[in-house]
């Protein structure tokens, strides 16, 4: 008798430790999730930064090409444009349409721009309120 209480006891010592080492393991997990999304938010946080550091060189040239495109304007006059007109002369007329296409593009590469900086700003604010937060 004694020997089947023996072994119903080490049976019962066996399962009790199996389910504290799964009561661990659940454990750890559950402590390691704040730590993955902070990881995910810093990675996120990071994408961002490297894709508004790419864009940095053309936004740019896109503020190079507004002035450009600001101080030609100030050059053309009315005459000159109603000249064109009165002359027919499609060329030049074709040319400052193509200018000012190119000026609208450069003015959305630029509006683009912006949007991706306040992304990375929202992000960055993000992770700022988890490191506050944590140190708390």
């Amino acid at each position: 008798m004694s020997q089947r209480v023996d072994q119903f006891c080490g049976g019962l010592r066996e399962r009790l430790n199996a389910i504290e080492g799964r009561i661990q393991t659940v454990k750890a997990e559950v402590q390691t999730l704040p730590a993955k999304a902070e990881k995910a938010l810093r990675g996120k946080l990071d994408e961002a930064r490297t894709k508004l550091q790419a864009q940095k060189e053309r936004v740019e040239k896109a503020r190079v090409d507004l002035k450009s495109r600001a101080d030609q304007k100030v050059t053309e006059t009315k005459e000159a444009i109603s000249e064109w007109k009165a002359k027919r002369e499609t060329r030049k007329l074709q040319a400052r349409a193509d200018r000012s296409e190119a000026y609208a593009e450069a003015a959305m590469v630029h509006a683009l721009a912006s949007i991706d900086e306040a992304e990375e700003a929202v992000l960055d604010a993000v992770a700022a309120r988890m490191d506050a937060d944590a140190a708390q």
